[in-house]
């Protein structure tokens, strides 16, 4: 599209420190209240009883048998989740600019709706459930302690994050690209996420199931006050930095 003008990434940067920021606040609040996290992930876990969705627990005994897979899976949880959510963000904001402001507003308003939902609502992830039987995967494979990316919120499994930025990413590359290969990898990674989260007994599916439908929603919202990106890539045209 031409003419079209991408906003001062030193701006974008400033954003992300901000959402972190309040992450952070709201992970020290949540982290202090194991209690009623425990409580509101039993009511989860009766909420899949009734609907016979739960399949937790089989998947993490599967992951637990395969040692190998168990390791990918660990770090697949870990490394992915970041990294491919900001890459395909930094490839809109540099090759697609039509349809930055729109992806990244959606970007934003999952994470505050689900800031908050975790704020008032807190969910332990079922690796932290007591005589669970649950096997932590990270702790197992090591994971956690290669690492030194910010510790997780311990108590913030609803709605699932990676499974909401997973929905983003391929909502992402649907729309700005018509490369198959690309639309592929979105729907792989998806697909991985979701499995991933559940198998290593971070996030229940109720919880990638709410993810999921939170992505969606702010998607609809975004739509409605008429910030919808493009749906095809646009025209390789120079696009210059501004200060919207």
């Amino acid at each position: 599209m031409n003419g079209v003008r991408r906003p001062r990434l030193v701006g974008e940067l400033v954003i992300v420190a901000l959402l972190v920021l309040v992450y952070d606040r709201v992970r020290n609040f949540s982290g202090a209240r194991p209690a009623r996290a425990i409580e509101n992930a039993q009511h989860v876990l009766g909420l899949e009883r009734l609907t016979h969705i739960g399949v937790e627990r089989a998947a993490n005994d599967w992951l637990a048998a395969h040692r190998l897979i168990q390791d990918v899976a660990s770090w697949y949880y870990q490394l992915a989740h970041l990294t491919v959510t900001l890459l395909v963000l930094l490839w809109v904001w540099w090759r697609r600019a039509a349809g930055y402001r729109a992806l990244r507003n959606v970007l934003i308003g999952i994470n505050v709706i689900a800031l908050a939902v975790f704020w008032v609502f807190p969910v332990a992830p079922p690796r932290l459930l007591p005589a669970g039987g649950y096997i932590d995967s990270a702790v197992v494979s090591g994971v956690v302690d290669r690492t030194t990316t910010v510790a997780p919120d311990l108590y913030a499994a609803m709605p699932s994050l990676h499974a909401a930025w997973a929905v983003w990413v391929m909502v992402a590359l649907f729309r700005l690209s018509r490369s198959r290969v690309v639309r592929g990898a979105g729907v792989l990674h998806f697909a991985l996420t979701c499995v991933v989260v559940t198998a290593t007994a971070n996030h229940y599916l109720a919880d990638v199931a709410a993810g999921a439908g939170l992505t969606v929603v702010v998607l609809a919202l975004v739509r409605r006050v008429g910030e919808a990106p493009e749906l095809v890539p646009e025209p390789r045209t120079a696009v210059t930095a501004s200060t919207g």
